[in-house]
């Protein structure tokens, strides 16, 4: 049994390694072109000799370095499988050769007397070499940069602001020029697929964390069966703006509960990888859009309640109404921090009766939605602002006769006590009540007032 067991593991495990074999190929840069991952020792002669990590990746070539040698080279493995590529794949020669050091100064010897015209020069002339980056003079104290006998440049530990041409002059004559693009290893994709309504296209996606230098190309490779050789492959677009790869297949209304395998292919001059395979039916993957035109309305009379509407998400469409939907709707108070979230489920219907609302408090509320059997929750909708109905209130205003010196004012003189008598006009909802008289003070008898007309403004 214990020697059963590791066999029927090996057995399981070894088809799955060589699975994504040979279909995800790395694009292979143009002639002249080295790409390297941020980190790499670099050096360079006018020679043309190049170097990576001690590793030799370059021979000598004629001027202007366009002899179309590869100067990338790779792991032949890497290169077919694409199946999480080693990120020094696209560095490493295809002949990887150690440089050992005596071996390089011999090289610095001979670049620094001899050249491609024959002539040998006299130790002196080394003053005139250059070295130019992407048409600008380096300089030996530049950061960064290292010369060695004048005629090697090196580069300790490149970075992707070291990404341009590098061209080696001797007398104003152009001896050895090299692209080089320095560049983080491609992500390993995660991919995921969706459908917004039954009838709709498949949309399968995937977005980076990092950052994207360089453009990739994406490719979705789909199949009906786990088995290889059924895999047809699909071209996918990819989006600068949003650095996202995004895949459409058509939909097929046959094949709604059927299981669908597929796996996103990314690979560039930086590399290449592959995502995990992924499986789903169509209809697992339904996720529709969030409810649209969510509404609240007020009702009056009642202090706690409030009435929420909305309508079908756009995406789906009327030939779609066959499929039921569910909803929930959640709601809390918009500024208080110790309520949480009520969520309540509905069916079929698209309004909800909000019967627990705190009087004047003003809430946030949002739906979302998924069909009824099938499928995932939508995204939350947009929240949106609203209170209940509350009664209006009558405010108590005290008013001081000494401060009242304009019209309404009426002095009266009854057995010799003055008194004076304020005309104060209330208006509430458009309508005019009675004039309030109100004395200053309080005569020991009886009095008659004299009543003057108030004015108000409509």
């Amino acid at each position: 049994m214990w020697i059963f067991l590791p066999l029927t593991c090996l057995l399981f495990v070894t088809p799955t390694r060589g699975f994504f074999e040979g279909t995800c190929l790395r694009k292979e840069p143009s002639p002249g072109v080295l790409v390297l991952t941020p980190g790499r020792e670099l050096i360079m002669t006018c020679k043309g000799h190049v170097t990576v990590d001690g590793l030799k990746v370059r021979n000598g070539s004629k001027p202007g370095g366009r002899d179309g040698s590869d100067v990338n080279g790779g792991n032949t493995e890497n290169r077919s499988s694409g199946h999480a590529a080693s990120p020094t794949a696209h560095v490493a020669p295809l002949t990887s050769v150690h440089r050992p050091s005596a071996d390089r100064e011999a090289d610095q010897e001979t670049e620094k007397e001899e050249w491609s015209d024959g002539s040998r020069g006299r130790r002196g002339e080394n003053s005139s070499l250059q070295w130019k980056w992407t048409g600008r003079m380096v300089r030996k104290r530049d950061q960064d940069v290292k010369w060695s006998r004048g005629a090697t440049l090196s580069l300790p530990s490149v970075t992707e602001a070291d990404s341009g041409t590098f061209t080696c002059y001797h007398r104003d004559k152009e001896m050895f020029s090299l692209k080089v693009i320095v560049a983080d290893p491609l992500e390993k994709p995660s991919l995921f697929c969706y459908k917004k309504s039954p009838s709709s296209k498949i949309r399968c996606e995937s977005k980076p964390q990092g950052n994207v230098t360089i453009r990739p190309h994406c490719y979705l490779l789909l199949s009906k069966s786990p088995s290889p050789e059924t895999f047809l492959r699909f071209q996918c677009s990819y989006s600068s703006h949003s650095s996202r790869c995004f895949c459409v297949l058509d939909h097929n209304e046959d094949e709604m509960r059927s299981v669908h395998f597929a796996y996103l292919c990314v690979t560039s001059i930086a590399g290449n990888t592959t995502s995990n395979l992924l499986d789903f039916t169509p209809m697992g993957i339904l996720k529709p859009d969030a409810p649209k035109n969510v509404s609240v309305r007020k009702i009056e009379g009642e202090e706690t309640w409030m009435k929420v509407t909305w309508n079908l998400p756009s995406s789906w469409k009327s030939h779609d109404n066959f499929y039921d939907m569910i909803y929930q709707i959640k709601y809390r108070p918009a500024v208080s921090s110790f309520h949480f979230d009520q969520i309540h489920n509905i069916d079929g219907e698209r309004s909800f009766l909000i019967k627990d609302a705190i009087p004047g408090e003003e809430y946030l509320i949002q739906v979302r939605t998924k069909e009824e059997y099938d499928g995932l929750w939508s995204d939350w909708s947009s929240a949106v602002r609203s209170c209940s109905w509350t009664a209006d209130k009558w405010t108590a205003t005290t008013i001081s006769i000494a401060d009242i010196e304009s019209s309404g004012l009426d002095i009266s003189t009854v057995d010799g006590e003055s008194m004076k008598s304020v005309c104060v006009w209330v208006c509430v909802g458009g309508r005019v009540s009675r004039a309030a008289l109100q004395c200053a003070e309080t005569p020991s008898t009886p009095l008659t007032f004299n009543r003057k007309p108030c004015h108000h403004n409509d």
